[in-house]
């Protein structure tokens, strides 16, 4: 005890002498410069939490080695001190997860209030929402802000880029170079844009890749396929390959096989809606705003047109793998005619119960099933040969829910499912039958107890030191 006194009073002689030299305030000033340009080259992150729930999963740093060059976040928030001040710290803390992992992750916030034509153009819907871009595509993000949901979210657009999306040839098929109404030029262009290859091919010549199976698209052809090509075409679904279909008549197409393949019925005649009359507006030519709250048109809102459509429909099997879906329905105050003639919009049949189909009908529907691989199949169908065609992709919002469609068609890889991590001691277990008075016992112990006793004994210590 007597040695720990002399070592305690010769410090206290010392550090009057230390701090009385005239270079002291100086060395202290450099110190703290020295620290300070340290802490703006060197960034030292730790996560002290108990089961790391701050540190990015092994499953999300794989994707994120996966994706080089840069990742583009714009996040959409107000400037307001309570909603938008929370959006932006929850997206702030996300992506930082992400940034230390890869530094090229580029995250900018916009205020729509501040900004309504950019907010209009990326077809942002709600405050908070975030447009994610890589590599000319994008994609949208909400809540929650999660780990799962943006690491699946960047597991998409790496899918994407290297999915190839192929053409097929036939007979009138969209000729992706013509500009003009009939032809493909726009898609071909927004394709580009979303940072996809669309290529023409002839399948009955084209050899397969050997590692991604091709998303086969086809569009505009109103002759048959040759025996050749339906062949390739149906043993591309049975291998599991991905399609996007434009059929107005599968016995014009030559895919009769194929329709009984899928189970799909395909109506003879048009969808109309006599009410386009009063609009001095074909009744073949169809708008719509009616969809399905899931799959590729979940939020989905804006008006689309579809011309000389015909009506899908796909009736439930018994174990039956495929997972259907009814995307977009038109003529709700229409019907499905067998008698009307497009070259005659002005004569328009009655309805007859007999031969025709009351409205709505589905004029686009999805069918997914998992594969042996543990990705999906997808398989889109849309009732109208036209609807890429420039005359048609130009209207309304039919070019954004065609680019909904190939993006969801291409994404198909099996998502990242990642554990939950619970906070530790986050759930207290008490005795049974003895629960409520250990509840008073915990709760009037920290409202009132705990102080209590730190007022006590801050009383107990001054009395002692005031008789000493």
């Amino acid at each position: 005890m007597a040695n720990f006194s002399g070592l305690r009073l010769r410090l206290r002689q010392c550090l009057p002498i230390w701090w009385q030299h005239p270079l002291s305030v100086l060395a202290i000033l450099l110190l703290t410069l020295a620290i300070g340009a340290l802490a703006m080259h060197f960034n030292i992150t730790t996560d002290q939490t108990h089961n790391q729930r701050n540190t990015l999963s092994s499953a999300s740093v794989k994707v994120l080695k996966e994706l080089p060059g840069r990742i583009e976040i714009t996040a959409f928030c107000s400037n307001s001190p309570f909603k938008g001040r929370y959006f932006r710290k929850s997206i702030q803390a996300l992506v930082q997860r992400y940034q230390h992992q890869q530094a090229d992750i580029q995250l900018q916030f916009v205020d729509p209030a501040s900004n309504p034509a950019l907010a209009r153009t990326m077809q942002i819907k709600k405050e908070g929402e975030m447009l994610v871009s890589y590599r000319g595509q994008q994609a949208h993000l909400y809540l929650p802000y999660t780990e799962e949901a943006f690491t699946n979210l960047l597991l998409q657009l790496k899918h994407g880029e290297h999915a190839p999306l192929w053409l097929i040839e036939g007979e009138n098929t969209l000729d992706l170079q013509d500009t003009t109404a009939p032809g493909g030029s726009q898609l071909a262009a927004a394709v580009a844009s979303a940072g996809l290859h669309l290529e023409k091919v002839n399948i009955a010549q084209q050899a397969l890749p050997n590692k991604t199976l091709p998303t086969w698209l086809l569009a505009g052809a109103n002759q048959q396929y040759n025996t050749d090509q339906v062949n390739a075409l149906l043993q591309h679904v049975h291998n599991g390959g991905n399609l996007i279909w434009l059929t107005a008549s599968p016995a014009q197409q030559g895919l009769e096989i194929l329709a009984e393949k899928l189970g799909l019925q395909v109506s003879a005649g048009l969808v109309i809606d006599p009410r386009n009359r009063a609009y001095d507006i074909a009744p073949h030519a169809l708008s719509t705003q009616r969809y399905a709250g899931q799959g590729l048109t979940q939020d989905f809102a804006l008006r689309t047109f579809f011309d000389q459509a015909h009506s899908l429909m796909r009736p439930r099997l018994a174990n039956n793998p495929w997972q259907v879906t009814p995307l977009v329905a038109a003529a709700e105050h229409g019907w499905v005619s067998a008698r009307y003639r497009p070259q005659h919009p002005a004569h328009v049949p009655t309805f007859d119960p007999d031969t025709d189909t009351a409205g709505p009908a589905t004029v686009m529907l999805s069918m997914e099933r998992l594969r042996a691989s543990g990705d999906k199949q997808r398989i889109l169908v849309i009732g109208s040969t036209d609807f890429l065609s420039n005359a048609q992709l130009g209207r309304g919002g039919n070019q954004a829910l065609a680019m909904r469609g190939v993006q969801w068609v291409l994404n198909n890889q099996p998502s990242v499912t990642l554990p939950a991590s619970p906070l530790r001691d986050s759930v207290i277990v008490l005795p049974e039958g003895q629960q409520q008075w250990l509840l008073m016992v915990l709760f009037n112990g920290f409202q009132f107890g705990l102080p209590l006793l730190l007022l006590l004994t801050s009383g107990w210590i001054w009395l002692r030191r005031k008789r000493q």
